[in-house]
């Protein structure tokens, strides 16, 4: 009678549990090889692209100059 009563409340039997950290490492294996897909796709596009010369940052347009430096 009391093993019946333990697998209806969930006791006795762990599947639960070995199926929850059957999926957790399988999303932490999908987690990892997303992160490295993104950082090598990154690594690829930084490696083509240049670095912007001779461009000001924060410029808003000749308005922004004062008209005399000193």
């Amino acid at each position: 009678m009391s093993g019946v009563v333990k697998n209806l409340f969930g006791g006795g039997d762990d599947s639960a549990k070995r199926e929850a950290e059957k999926s957790r490492q399988l999303q932490q294996v999908a987690n990892d090889r997303q992160l490295a897909e993104l950082n090598r796709n990154d690594k690829a596009v930084a490696a083509t692209r240049r670095a912007p010369r001779g461009r000001r940052l924060f410029e808003d347009g000749s308005e922004a100059l004062a008209g005399t430096l000193a």
